[in-house]
């Protein structure tokens, strides 16, 4: 029987306002994996609700999952983000946002492949639809192609070079564009490994058509030129 391969990773949230509530959840998730994390971490940068924050932690220390809980004003999405790695000593970690969940066998993908990458992508299923991307290449992000969610895997090591941008509230596409102009491998798992929800009050509502554009217009920048931090 082939032997399931370890990955020293850990697991990240940042959170604030009533975002709280969804860390039960989040918890939950970890605890099934087929690999769990080596630690967790939780930025929390103003949660409201502080008996869910209290629940998820509980959830993971009856599991024997190390988890740390920090607590940080809230400055903007990529300082809270960095706060939360900076939480942890692993070799990989996933960002994984409170609404979001991880499937089982999500942690144990990554690590089948990680010799071979510093990104790992995560397909996701999102607004019901499996989207996945296959083949996915540094060269590919960097032309644009969407290739990876706001949740992957990446290595410290590149993490520490180029960490999410803090100038606005868009970090996601370009936080993988800066790794990959670093020189990152990138790669994908092949399948689904959690499911990406969306509802009213998810940040990526509240952006003003302003504010779109102006992630576009960084993004597309990005990709043809770092200059971001």
């Amino acid at each position: 029987m082939k032997s399931r391969k370890t990955i020293d990773l850990a697991v990240v949230t940042s959170v604030w306002g009533d975002y709280g509530k969804y860390l039960p959840a989040w918890a939950e998730c970890l605890a099934a994996q087929q690999l769990r994390p080596t630690e967790t971490a939780i930025n929390d940068a103003g949660v409201t609700d502080k008996a869910a924050l209290a629940q998820a932690v509980k959830t993971l220390q009856d599991n024997n999952i190390p988890i740390t809980v920090v607590r940080k004003r809230f400055w903007s999405i990529g300082k809270a983000r960095n706060q939360a790695v900076q939480a942890t000593n692993t070799e990989w970690v996933i960002h994984l946002d409170a609404d979001d969940v991880l499937l089982p066998h999500a942690i144990s993908d990554v690590a089948e492949i990680a010799d071979q990458a510093d990104v790992v992508s995560l397909g996701a299923i999102r607004n019901g639809v499996a989207q996945v991307f296959p083949g996915i290449t540094a060269e590919q992000i960097l032309n644009r192609k969407h290739g990876m969610f706001s949740c992957g895997a990446f290595r410290r090591t590149f993490w520490e070079r180029r960490p999410w941008h803090t100038k606005n509230v868009a970090v996601d596409s370009v936080f993988w564009v800066g790794l990959a102009h670093l020189g990152a491998r990138f790669a994908s798992t092949g399948r689904v490994g959690f499911i990406y929800v969306q509802h009213d009050d998810s940040v990526s509502h509240s952006l003003t058509p302003q504010q779109r554009k102006h992630a576009v217009r960084q993004w597309v920048n990005a990709c043809d030129r770092w200059t971001l931090n």
